[in-house]
């Protein structure tokens, strides 16, 4: 059997290759969010500041340039296909992250993965000395979890993500219908809007943040906003990228659409809700029939079945 330390270094090696897809995306969400909102700061901050800030994203970018190197590498070639890329693309986006960036970097760990954790896996195997079936397993699992690992860390960002935008799109509408009353334009208050929601949901401000970019660069008001609905894959954001459009198209009040659509949300938020308390007596069930049927039995027929022993003990 081999020693201990030796058996940590193998096991550290499988945990560390599994840590540096975890890492890149979370490094990569955290850059995402906070891109947009720091530029609106950097003109304010201090000389001293601005460089610190500077060097840690250099450093950030240091330790992925040779993930993003071998990714670009793989984007390019004729190993992973352009339809490929292009659904990469939409979860990457439905996640919050930079998809030019983080499309590369996803590649590149997973390449990276797809090598170390099998080999981390059969090394450990061969120090273990687990055997053939368990030594095959191993292996079997670190490509599987190679393989899938990435999409679940890609899955939970988007989950996270959507959520806070499903919770922060109807505040967002009510102070876009509160801006358009004010009389701003349509970019002028989605940029109103980016600002307000900052502190409250960073989700949403990232969203409105690109919107007010697309709106400005793009020569189509309507494509920046089906790209939102796209890139969101959302129906909430396809159904205010629709209403827009429209309102640009047939010059309908902008305040009195989004009023409209807010008022939309609010009462299909009210609905979710009024289905969540109608399906809470039928999840009930089982907690009724695992826990509290068996105490409520214990509690009526216990003492009963107790002095019936103690009845036919006496009778012996």
């Amino acid at each position: 059997m081999p020693d201990m330390q030796t058996l940590l270094l193998a096991a550290s090696a499988a945990v560390g290759a599994l840590g540096l897809a975890i890492a890149a995306a979370a490094m990569l969400a955290r850059s995402a969010e906070e891109h947009d909102l720091a530029n609106r700061l950097r003109a304010v901050v201090r000389p001293a500041e601005r460089t610190t800030s500077s060097g840690g994203a250099k450093l950030r970018f240091a330790l992925l340039r040779p993930i993003l190197r071998l990714g670009e590498i793989l984007r390019d070639s004729a190993i992973i296909s352009e339809r490929e890329v292009s659904e990469f693309q939409r979860a990457i986006a439905a996640a919050g992250l930079d998809a030019h960036r983080a499309v590369p970097v996803f590649i590149g760990t997973k390449a990276v993965l797809l090598v170390l954790l099998p080999l981390s896996a059969l090394a450990f195997a061969i120090l273990a000395k687990l055997g053939t079936q368990w030594g095959a397993a191993s292996v079997v699992g670190g490509l599987v979890l190679a393989v899938f690992g990435p999409n679940w860390v890609i899955g939970m960002l988007k989950r996270a993500f959507q959520s806070q935008l499903h919770k922060g799109l109807p505040d967002a509408l009510d102070l876009m219908v509160v801006a358009a009353e004010a009389g701003l334009g349509l970019e002028s208050a989605v940029d109103r809007v980016a600002r307000e929601m900052s502190g409250s949901n960073r989700a949403i401000a990232l969203e409105l943040n690109i919107l007010v970019q697309e709106l400005r660069m793009l020569p189509d008001r309507r494509m920046a906003l089906e790209r939102m609905g796209e890139r969101t894959d959302m129906d909430g954001f396809k159904r205010l990228g629709a209403t827009l459009s429209q309102t640009l198209r047939y010059g309908t009040p902008l305040a009195q659409a989004l009023r409209v659509l807010a008022a939309d949300m609010r009462q299909e938020r009210a609905m979710r809700i009024e289905e969540k308390a109608i399906r809470l007596p039928a999840l009930l069930i089982g907690p009724l029939i695992l826990f509290i049927l068996p105490a409520l039995f214990i509690a009526l027929i216990g003492p009963s079945v107790l002095e019936m022993g103690k009845s036919f003990g006496g009778a012996r």
